[in-house]
């Protein structure tokens, strides 16, 4: 029998309840619906941070595996993400490209695995004697459709003329191979500018003939004089700190071979396709001496831009009172909006000249400087520049518009620029490194080749937008010659 305190204490505890198991269930129900939720943001979010995938059939995997980067330019662009068997013969293997690169994977893109590879015809992947494989890419053309399959090449395609546009193909025959193997470079300078693609008898026997490509961008490098040459030997560096070390490059030449390009200052017009040359055994020390300034890239001016068009001009005068000369000096010419413009010193009437035997003959037509100077159709365009007003011209001036220049802007500092002279010829090339600051802010053309008179009064143009800056000048005192700088706004724009 309980006493009254036991009573009183049993009354004041708190009833214990159960919970009910269905209710946790829906609890976990609900944890884990979350989960599942939070998965699947994460998963999306991971997907649109991947670019696309791809399968690439391929005759045989070469030990490749996931992990194995896909490369472009020297550059990782993705990874092999799978490799398996195909269906019949070969492997498949899933590629996953990088965001930034998901335009790779377009039609005409060609695929193949980089591996070692050594034969009678070509040598490849030395970077993979010791490293991974890995896939390597040539892509096909700008704004071409998406593709989601791809054949791998079952070889690279000969090392540096992937892409671009059609190169310049040539010949050179030699009376032995000396070693020269499909996929040799072709270099100028040292720098690779094509590869040869093949080596063969010619159809009597007496020479062997071996074909070369010269990429496009390149193909204005090789002229009718350029001289070829066989280069052989293999670089080692020995330094106490790494070692002997021997360069892929030299390693490369040493088993295939290579070929070396020259072109002499008086080089001539550029070679056309086809275009035979001999393949000298070794060069001469002046060869390797040239510096011949010529334009590369597949396009000169970039977009739309264009040269103006050139117009001769021969001014003649007559100086003496007793024994009469005649003198002459001749130049170029361009037309833009404001006018016909050219060096100051053949639109102005020389020291010691009789006025009135000062004759300017430009565009086909022939005018009397004093006559122009007086009727004010003659006026000054900045230091070294002067314009004829188009009223010269008369009805004359709507045909020389119609090829004026409409984009000029002033030189801002040295930048890489190309100079057009004689109408068809090839233009003048002047690299930025050439380019100085001179007195008053004369752009000065220093180091290089000297720059000869023919390209007095020559078009000067930008590289990088294409824009008139001025006119060349190549003085006759022997002082160096110099960019005359054309007014902002004076061709238009």
């Amino acid at each position: 029998m309980m006493s009254p305190d036991e009573h009183a204490l049993e009354a004041s505890l708190p009833d214990a309840v159960i919970s009910d198991p269905a209710g946790a269930r829906g609890g976990r129900r609900w944890w884990m619906l979350g989960a599942l939720v939070g998965a699947g943001i994460s998963l999306f979010l991971l997907l649109q941070g991947a670019g696309p995938t791809v399968t690439l059939m391929a005759p045989h995997g070469h030990g490749i595996g996931p992990g194995d980067p896909i490369r472009f330019q020297g550059l990782d662009v993705g990874e092999v993400v799978d490799v398996r068997l195909a269906e019949g013969a070969g492997v498949e293997l899933e590629l996953r490209f990088r965001p930034e690169a998901q335009g790779l994977a377009r039609a005409g893109t060609r695929l193949w695995i980089v591996r070692p590879l050594l034969s009678l015809d070509a040598v490849t992947g030395l970077d993979t004697l010791l490293g991974s494989r890995y896939v390597s890419l040539d892509p096909g053309p700008e704004g071409a459709e998406r593709r989601g399959r791809f054949t791998a090449l079952a070889a690279p395609p000969v090392d540096g003329l992937s892409g671009g546009l059609p190169g310049l193909d040539l010949v050179l025959e030699s009376p032995r191979r000396n070693g020269i193997q499909p996929g040799a470079a072709l270099t100028f300078r040292g720098v690779t500018i094509g590869a040869v693609t093949a080596v063969q008898l010619s159809s009597d026997a007496t020479a062997v003939e071996i074909h070369v490509t010269v990429r496009s961008g390149f193909a204005r490098l090789i002229r009718e004089r350029s001289l070829f040459w066989e280069m052989g030997g293999v670089e080692v560096d020995l330094t106490l700190t790494r070692g002997v070390e021997l360069g892929l490059d030299s390693l490369r030449s040493a088993l295939v071979g290579a070929i070396a390009v020259a072109t002499p200052p008086d080089g001539g017009e550029p070679a056309p396709g086809g275009s035979r040359f001999r393949l000298h055994d070794d060069a001469e020390r002046e060869w390797q001496e040239w510096t011949t300034p010529l334009p590369i890239g597949d396009d000169l001016l970039p977009g739309s831009a264009r040269a103006g068009e050139s117009y001769g001009g021969l001014l003649k005068w007559k100086e003496g009172r007793i024994l009469r000369t005649t003198e002459a000096r001749d130049g170029w010419f361009c037309a833009t909006q404001a006018g016909l413009i050219g060096p100051r010193d053949l639109l102005t009437v020389p020291d010691g000249a009789t006025p009135e035997s000062a004759i300017l003959e430009v565009a086909g037509q022939r005018f009397g400087l004093a006559e122009l100077e007086g009727q004010g159709l003659v006026m000054d365009l900045g230091p070294g520049l002067r314009r004829i007003a188009p009223a010269a011209f008369g009805d004359n001036w709507g045909l020389l518009a119609a090829k004026a220049v409409v984009f000029s802007r002033e030189v801002t500092g040295p930048e890489d620029l190309l100079v057009f002279g004689a109408p068809g010829s090839s233009p003048l090339a002047i690299g930025a490194s050439r380019i100085n600051e001179g007195p008053g802010g004369a752009m000065v053309v220093a180091g290089g080749p000297p720059v000869t008179e023919g390209w007095h009064g020559g078009q000067v143009f930008s590289r990088t937008d294409g824009a008139l800056l001025g006119l060349l000048l190549t003085p006759q005192d022997g002082a160096p010659p110099r960019i005359a700088r054309v007014p902002a706004g004076a061709a238009g724009r």
